[in-house]
C-alpha cells in the first residue's frame, strides 16, 4: 500500500510536469529572467445549458511549431521580436442542449487564429487575451462578427492592441 501511495504521488508530480512550458528558442536552458513568458488566457462561458472553459493557445512562436498545444499553458522566448501565432479554442463542453448543425457550425469554426507581433522582454510574462464580439441575438458562435486578440504584460499594459489582433471570420487578410 505504501509503495502504491509513493508511486501515485510521484505520478502526480510527473503528470503537472507534463503540463509545463514549451521552448521555443535554440540552445542551453535558459533561467526564467533570461526568457520572457507568454501565456494563454482562459475564459468561462456560460449559457443557459452548459458552461464551458475556452481558451487562448498559442500554435507557433517564429519556426517554432507547438506541437500538441493544448498541454502546454506557457511559452518560453529569447528576448526580441517575435511572430507569435495564437488561436481561440470554443469548447464545445457536453453539447448539451446544442443543435446538431450548431455542433457542425461551432466544430468548423474552432480555430479563430491571428498571428501578432511584438518585442518581449527578458524577465516579463505576456498574457494573450481573447473577446469574442457578436453581432444581434444571442451571445452564440453563429452571431460571431470577429474576435479580438491583444497582448498585455503583467503591468495591464496593452503590448499589441485589440485593432492589431483583430480577427475577423472569413476575412484572411483583415485590416
Amino acid at each position: 500500500m505504501r509503495c502504491l501511495l509513493v508511486g501515485g504521488i510521484v505520478l502526480t508530480f510527473t503528470s503537472c510536469s507534463s503540463v509545463s512550458t514549451f521552448r521555443a528558442y535554440s540552445g542551453d536552458e535558459r533561467s526564467d529572467i533570461e526568457v520572457a513568458i507568454i501565456e494563454g488566457e482562459q475564459y468561462l462561458r456560460q449559457d443557459w445549458l452548459n458552461r464551458y472553459v475556452d481558451v487562448v493557445r498559442i500554435s507557433a512562436v517564429d519556426e517554432f511549431v507547438v506541437t500538441d498545444s493544448d498541454r502546454y499553458r506557457r511559452v518560453e522566448v529569447a528576448p526580441g521580436f517575435h511572430d507569435v501565432t495564437v488561436y481561440f479554442y470554443w469548447d464545445l463542453g457536453s453539447q448539451r442542449g446544442l443543435s446538431q448543425a450548431l455542433v457542425q457550425f461551432a466544430s468548423g469554426q474552432e480555430t479563430f487564429s491571428r498571428t501578432m507581433r511584438f518585442n518581449a522582454r527578458a524577465g516579463e510574462t505576456y498574457t494573450v487575451h481573447a473577446q469574442p464580439v457578436f453581432g444581434e441575438g444571442r451571445r452564440e458562435i453563429i452571431n460571431l462578427t470577429h474576435v479580438d486578440f491583444w497582448i498585455e504584460d503583467d503591468s495591464g499594459n496593452e503590448i499589441v492592441s485589440k485593432a492589431e489582433g483583430r480577427f475577423i471570420p472569413g476575412n484572411e487578410f483583415p485590416g
